[in-house]
């Protein structure tokens, strides 16, 4: 084993995050556990937990900089070998390090996606292929991927989560654990050496495990009923592909090896769901939930008279404020129970203030998988990369220019200069370049978004307070835009008219403080609103070349006031989403329709719109992870 820093912290001493040490003794013990990431915010003992791995694993740890260009990472042509043998020579990358070691990446959310899509590519085939100019070649990375990252700064695509065999959330730390954290720290701090040996018992033992797990795992078996289990747990999250259901079999096999078990166990099968699942959901299914009330309850309650007792107790008796909201339920059955397809007028109610409902951590509902514009003049974001136009941004690759360019890549017109140096004249100059081999960089930088806020504030919403929940998850998308360095702006339809509440800004103060004071009640002039933000945006879009504009529209989908009078508001509606086109601007459409019965409004026309569709409960990331304890449990 080699021998190990002294200011490396141990495993064993690590307060806390028992599904990263889970995480990381599974990608130890099964060689089939390639890829594994620790999610949570700042300061939270992710990159100690990471390092500490050299110590249990005898592995050396190789970091990756997020600035890792692709020779330095893949591998490309030796200069100096070139240059003296006039011959193309392979100098191999920093994979060729991590061979047989641990590759590490600090905050890999923030790594150019093309790049870590490569990574990931050669970490989970074992095989670095190199196809680089003159150089075509090969050799082997048998190595262990392990990332961290803040969800709060930004998040990676679906599809790159879900290369990931494993990923461990950091769970919050109590009182006691935090104190236990500081002491330790300062422990260490005062004399590293001095510590390691206090804990140097655990960490012997923790290696003993890891190497009797490597020995049991060719042993372990699973059982039919168990795959089954698995199975169906996957479909239930969505989970795209095969790559759910392989991790959750290699690590529920490396969790029973730990256990010094043959067999694997359902208790193996929940604690690999933990790990294996929760970043895989997709987010076009909702998660399972726990089991509602049976509706029956609901339409008992439904059936009861609508007459109050002959005699009431006196000390009960029925108030207006009770015989109000009577009214209003009566009303609300009275429409609920009309067929979905021709839902009727939706009530008018007196105008309502709603408060701000629970805020939460927002899923990254802009994803779509897309390639960005090609270049754009936008400030910097986080969003996104896309190609800087002005000079500035992140020198990402070379390329042959088409004209005059006065952004040269050195390095990249050395490498091409390099394998003709024998067959030209030299004249006494180090290197001969000629025009042939010039290169120019490839600059890339973050950028933002406009998001535009659609919001239904007609009395629909009001009914069940609906609108306090829809504004509480407005707020969370408007925080997270916020972080991301996104333009924010807000409009609102009811009654008769569509308000421009807060045009595109910055400023998340103004956009909390409009909603706070936006109004509900009144009609839903849908039709109008969508006229109306058709008009804004595409004069908006074409003052913003290149950026990337979002329509947010929140609603249930349900009009009842038409453009043309004597129309069907809904299906003008529907007719008006199959025709609205605003260039270079994307739809998403949040149901906010909530209860039993549920209509499809809102859904068909997300689906004529070509827009991603959420249900408003679905845009809370941290609702998953209880979705997936009650379908273990039941």
């Amino acid at each position: 084993m080699s021998p190990e820093p002294l200011n490396v912290f141990p495993f064993s001493a690590v307060v806390g995050m028992d599904d990263g040490k889970r995480a990381l003794e599974c990608a130890l013990v099964n060689p089939c556990v390639r890829t594994v990431l620790n999610r949570g915010g700042s300061g939270t003992a992710k990159t100690t937990l990471a390092r500490a791995c050299s110590g249990i694993s005898g592995r050396r740890i190789v970091n990756c900089p997020l600035n890792v260009t692709d020779e330095q990472l893949f591998g490309g042509l030796d200069i100096e070998k070139t240059l003296k043998t006039g011959r193309p020579e392979m100098q191999p990358g920093l994979l060729a390090r991590a061979d047989r070691n641990i590759l590490y990446v600090d905050d890999v959310n923030l790594m150019d996606r093309s790049m870590l899509s490569g990574l990931m590519d050669c970490v989970i085939n074992g095989v670095v292929r190199v196809e680089r100019g003159p150089i075509s070649a090969e050799y082997t990375c048998d190595t262990i991927l392990v990332a961290t990252m803040n969800p709060e700064d930004t998040d990676l695509s679906e599809h790159l989560l879900d290369r990931f065999d494993l990923c461990a959330y950091v769970p919050p730390m109590d009182e006691g654990m935090r104190r236990l954290v500081l002491s330790r720290n300062a422990e260490h701090a005062r004399d590293p050496e001095g510590f390691r040996r206090l804990f140097q018992e655990d960490e012997d033992g923790e290696v003993r495990r890891i190497d009797r797990a490597r020995n049991i795992l060719p042993l372990v078996t699973i059982s039919d009923e168990l795959v089954s289990v698995i199975t169906e747990l996957c479909i239930k999250v969505g989970a795209d592909g095969l790559r759910g259901d392989l991790a959750m079999v290699n690590c529920a096999k490396a969790l029973a090896a730990l256990n010094g078990r043959d067999e694997v166990i359902r208790k193996d099968v929940e604690e690999a769901s933990v790990l294996c699942l929760p970043h895989r959901r997709s987010y076009d299914q909702p998660p399972p939930e726990p089991p509602q009330p049976p509706e029956e309850n609901e339409e008992d309650d439904r059936d009861e008279p609508e007459q109050p007792p002959e005699n009431p107790p006196d000390d009960d008796p029925p108030s207006e404020d009770r015989e109000e909201d009577k009214e209003q339920d009566d009303e609300e059955q009275d429409r609920d129970e009309q067929p979905p397809e021709n839902p009727p007028d939706l009530p008018d109610l007196e105008e309502m203030m709603f408060e701000i409902g629970r805020e939460f951590r927002v899923i990254d509902y802009l994803n779509n998988n897309e390639r960005l514009p090609s270049r754009t003049k936008t400030r910097k974001g986080r969003r996104a990369m896309a190609q800087s136009a002005d000079g500035t941004g992140r020198y990402a690759r070379s390329r042959i220019p088409n004209g005059r360019t006065t952004d040269i890549a050195f390095d990249a017109t050395i490498r091409a200069a390099a394998p003709y140096q024998k067959v030209r004249e030299s004249d006494r100059v180090s290197i001969v370049i000629e025009s042939q081999d010039i290169r120019e960089k490839v600059r890339e930088r973050r950028s933002g978004c406009t998001l535009l806020f659609l919001v239904d504030a007609s009395g629909s919403l009001g009914v069940r307070k609906r609108m306090a929940t829809v504004k509480g998850a407005i707020l969370s998308m408007l925080r997270d835009s916020y972080v991301k360095r996104d333009r924010i702006g807000l409009m609102a339809f009811r009654r008769d008219s569509t308000e421009v509440i807060l045009p595109p800004t910055k400023s998340v103060e103004y956009g909390y403080r409009m909603l706070e004071e936006l109004p509900t009640g009144g009609k839903t002039p849908l039709g109008p609103a969508l006229e109306k933000v058709n008009e804004y945006m595409t004069a908006y879009a074409r003052c913003h070349v290149g950026e990337r504009c979002f329509v947010i529209l929140v609603t249930d989908g349900r009009a009842n006031v038409p453009l043309q009078q004597g129309a069907d508001a809904n299906a003008e509606v529907q007719k008006m989403a199959e025709d609205i086109k605003i260039p270079n601007v994307r739809w998403i459409v949040v149901d906010a329709g909530m209860g039993f019965p549920h209509f499809d409004n809102a859904e068909k026309l997300a689906e004529k719109m070509g827009a991603r569709y959420f249900k408003l409960e679905d845009l809370d990331a941290d609702r998953f992870a209880e979705g997936v304890k009650s379908a273990i449990d039941s």
